[in-house]
């Protein structure tokens, strides 16, 4: 008795990790002709138990900080915009480096609607 004791310690501690898992897995099952009764309660408990996993969502890139110096630059659309009227602009900032100073580069696109409504004129 001891002996065989002894022997499934020294497999839980010496064995690899299926034997490992493999007599405790056996301490959890139920007998091959246990009572039913056990069946349901087992069965009752897998109902009960729920698990909820919360998916962190990442809120996107961080702010870019307000104190840094910033580079405009506009690009106008390609073509004749003598009497169209701006309806908007579309802003982009990244963040450049140059050797020991960083800067935010702002690119400022100017949308343009035409005269006829065919459209919106904007540089790409």
């Amino acid at each position: 008795m001891l002996g065989h004791e002894l022997a499934q310690l020294k497999k839980l501690v010496f064995g690899s990790r299926s034997e490992r898992n493999a007599t405790l897995m056996a301490d959890n099952q139920l007998g091959l002709f246990g009572d039913i009764s056990d069946k349901a309660t087992v069965e009752a408990e897998k109902e009960t138990l729920t698990y909820q996993r919360s998916k962190k969502k990442h809120p996107g890139r961080n702010a870019l900080p307000e104190d840094l110096p910033v580079r405009e630059v506009i690009i106008e659309p390609e073509g004749d915009t003598t009497g169209l009227q701006k309806i908007g602009q579309e802003v982009t900032e990244t963040l450049e480096y140059t050797p020991a100073s960083l800067v935010k580069r702002r690119t400022i696109r100017p949308k343009y609607a035409k005269k006829d409504g065919n459209g919106v004129l904007i540089a790409p």
